[in-house]
């Protein structure tokens, strides 16, 4: 190459370069502040995460014995961090906990709600099953024993423990049993009446005398 067309080549380059220079700038500020915001965003989601997981762990190790409160904690922990992976876990661990509790009816909303965010949860098999005991108790037995037999299938992504449960409950849902026999009425026995026995060392009622002396006794004649 040419000391000519090197030199066309860098006054070419000085040329462009004082003429873009401003997008050259713009475009680099672009760049930066992208850069800047996906670090930002990350560390917010790592944050959020973070402090749901948090949220989670103290309303499950709050140390209180009453179930139907730790469910309420728990449903806040779902509705305050709708969105993240905990708020699914949180969501079906409240339904669990109520049903627990005996709460069937808000165990039952729960287990719907879940079944409504979560089509594809982890925990679906669970969430149905635990809609069935709801059902179930509330003596509905008829709609519980359709999801028992929906869970006895076997496919793929059902586990074995579910399916073991689910036949359990189904055949108990089903089981019928037979009246009890009546009770047999008692027999009024007829009372007898019972010889008083005297007291040994108890002072015995002696007859007094009527005052009249006693006939004499007739002697016989002798002829």
């Amino acid at each position: 190459m040419s000391e000519s067309n090197e030199t066309d080549i860098l006054m070419n380059g000085e040329e462009w370069f004082a003429k873009n220079w401003i997008k050259l700038v713009n475009i680099t500020l672009v760049i930066l502040i992208t850069v800047v915001a996906v670090s930002w965003w990350n560390n917010k989601e790592s944050a959020s995460s973070s402090e749901a997981e948090s949220a989670l762990v103290n309303a499950l190790s709050s140390g209180n014995t009453n179930l139907t409160d730790v469910a309420l904690s728990l449903k806040g922990v779902h509705a305050m961090y709708e969105g993240e992976p905990v708020a699914e876990r949180a969501l079906i661990l409240s339904a669990k906990t109520s049903l627990e509790a005996g709460d069937y009816d808000n165990a039952q909303n729960r287990f719907v709600l879940y079944l409504s965010e979560f089509p594809a949860g982890k925990w679906v098999d669970e969430a149905k099953l635990g809609r069935a005991v709801c059902e179930e108790a509330k003596g509905d037995t008829s709609a519980a024993i359709k999801i028992y037999q929906s869970l006895t299938n076997s496919t793929p992504s059902k586990s074995k423990t579910i399916q073991v449960r689910a036949t359990a409950l189904l055949e108990a849902a089903q089981t019928n049993l037979d009246p009890l026999p009546s009770r047999p009425e008692s027999v009024v026995e007829p009372e007898v009446a019972t010889p008083e026995v005297p007291i040994p060392g108890a002072a015995v009622e002696v007859p007094e005398p009527s005052g009249e002396a006693p006939p004499a006794p007739v002697v016989p004649d002798d002829k």
